[in-house]
């Protein structure tokens, strides 16, 4: 028999009694280990996307503009086209924090926001489990998550996508509808990366949830009209962007684009033989709640499930199954075992990390991450990897005065666009669509029906940049009109004899 939900005795960290104003906490430790480890030198992993380089640029011009752009003007195969920055807030930050402090500036803003959002996470787990589970939940979110720490729009979303969520479910436990001062989550979510459209569906499910609890009639009426209203002001807290609800008519676009996502590595499948810590993962969360007889709302499974479901069928999205399940479950398992609530540890050294830290402590690491962090960008000298920004090669390009339409490498678009120089094809996939991604990687490993040949001659290709093990890069080679100019580790460049 399924546990149903309701009211859960989660205190949040005992009995509120004196403490020194140099109390540390275990959230507080957290975030400043998982600060100094993405904080580094060498900007990895924050900056091994390339699309990183396109948001700075758009943020940049939404800055100089005071406008959203409503059109494509940084590729020359779709300028023209309509194309909304559905994540401007995030890319403003970034850009704001390129400026201000360059490449490093940029690792620090990733890793801030990354630290701040599983301190958070522990903090709210610690509402319902004690420390030891609850750090453990939060470690096992940072490995699942650790190949998606990327500067980029969606980490700066985590913290408001974990607020959402922890006050949807808490609203569900305490038996009434979602404060509305939750709707500000909302409103951030949606201007800050689209993953908010799921922070929608989750709001109808745990509504759902909310109903079935109820203990009768009356109580599953108010309820009902109170998620109702909720779920209305969440709609139009949903809206509330530079293109209102364009935004979420994105999300279905980008899910349109049917089998052309499979050739993109973020949105592939995980391969748990180069990441094998997740399959691990899975396996002993799968092996613990089988072995412990772990029952779970009907409701409550069915939303796991779904983040299950859309981590294994996109790699991208592991970050939503480790660090909203807990969430969603942590409830459920103090009513089923009782010992795991915060009131049964023992008083300790241990349980005294999951008070609230001390404000002496807190600002003190505040400025010491300040401190940590202007160093870094001050003289650290922090530039992306080169697999992704083979400046090299670019520098080359302009030496030696290549002008025209370039076929570059998916890879390098982001890193394109941030050089001024319009791309064949780039990381915004919902502006090229299905079709034109599939021809694209059809072409560049020569398959299809098309020739490569052909396809240069259509767009009037003067130039090709693609990374040095591509299969175009072969049979280009080979092909009469066409020189190579350079080639190093990372890239190769093609020219067209005139």
């Amino acid at each position: 028999m399924a546990v149903t939900s309701g009211l859960s005795l989660s205190p949040d960290a005992g009995v509120r009694s004196t403490h020194s104003p140099w109390a540390l906490s275990g959230p507080l430790l957290l975030g400043l280990v998982v600060f100094v480890w993405l904080a580094n030198l060498k900007g990895v992993p924050l900056l091994g996307d390339p699309d990183t380089h396109w948001h700075i640029t758009v943020g940049n011009w939404i800055l100089q503009h005071q406008n959203v752009p409503t059109v494509d003007s940084y590729s020359f195969t779709f300028t023209g086209q309509p194309w909304i920055a559905k994540e401007w807030l995030s890319q403003v930050i970034l850009a704001s924090a390129y400026d201000a402090g360059g490449w490093g500036g940029v690792v620090v803003l990733g890793a801030a926001a990354l630290a701040a959002s599983f301190a958070l996470m522990f903090r709210l787990l610690l509402r319902d489990l004690k420390p030891l589970p609850a750090l453990l939940f939060t470690g096992a979110a940072i490995a699942m998550t650790a190949p998606h720490f990327l500067s980029r729009p969606h980490v700066l979303a985590f913290l408001f996508m974990l607020w959402w969520v922890a006050g949807l479910v808490r609203a569900v436990e305490e038996r009434r509808a979602p404060d509305p001062f939750l709707l500000i989550a909302m409103l951030f979510w949606a201007n800050l990366h689209g993953g908010f459209t799921l922070g929608l569906v989750l709001a109808g499910a745990l509504g759902l949830d909310a109903l079935v609890g109820a203990c009768d009639a009356a109580e599953r009426r108010a309820l009902f009209f109170g998620w109702a209203k909720f779920g209305v002001g969440s709609l139009v807290a949903a809206c509330v962007t530079p293109y209102g609800p364009e935004s979420i008519l994105v999300t279905l676009r980008i899910f349109g684009l049917g089998d052309a996502l499979s050739a993109i590595s973020e949105w592939k499948s995980p391969n748990f033989q180069e990441i094998p810590t997740q399959e691990v993962i899975l396996l002993v969360a799968a092996y613990l709640a089988l072995s412990r007889g772990l029952k779970v709302p009907l409701i409550r499974l069915l939303i796991v499930i779904g983040l299950l479901h859309l981590f294994l069928r996109y790699v991208r999205n592991a970050e939503l199954l480790a660090m909203l399940a807990p969430l969603v479950l942590a409830p459920v398992l103090t009513r089923q075992w009782p010992s795991l609530r915060p009131d049964a540890e023992p008083k300790g050294r241990f349980s005294a990390l999951a008070r609230p830290a001390g404000p002496a402590s807190t600002f003190t690491a505040v400025a010491l991450i300040a401190l940590y962090g202007a160093g870094l960008v001050r003289f650290g000298g922090i530039e992306p990897p080169k697999s992704t920004a083979p400046t090299a090669a670019l520098e080359f390009v302009r030496e030696a005065g290549i002008k025209g339409n370039v076929f570059n490498h998916y890879g390098y678009g982001g890193f394109l666009i941030g050089a001024g120089i319009p791309t064949f094809i780039d990381g915004r996939g919902e502006l090229f669509g299905g079709d034109f991604i599939k021809q694209y990687v059809q072409a560049v490993n020569l398959r299809g029906d098309e020739p490569l040949e052909a396809l240069l001659d259509r767009y009037n290709i003067a130039w090709t940049f693609l990374a040095k093990d591509q299969p175009a890069n072969r049979l280009l080679a080979h092909l009469p009109g066409w020189r190579q100019a350079y080639s190093d580790d990372q890239a190769v460049i093609f020219v067209r004899d005139r």
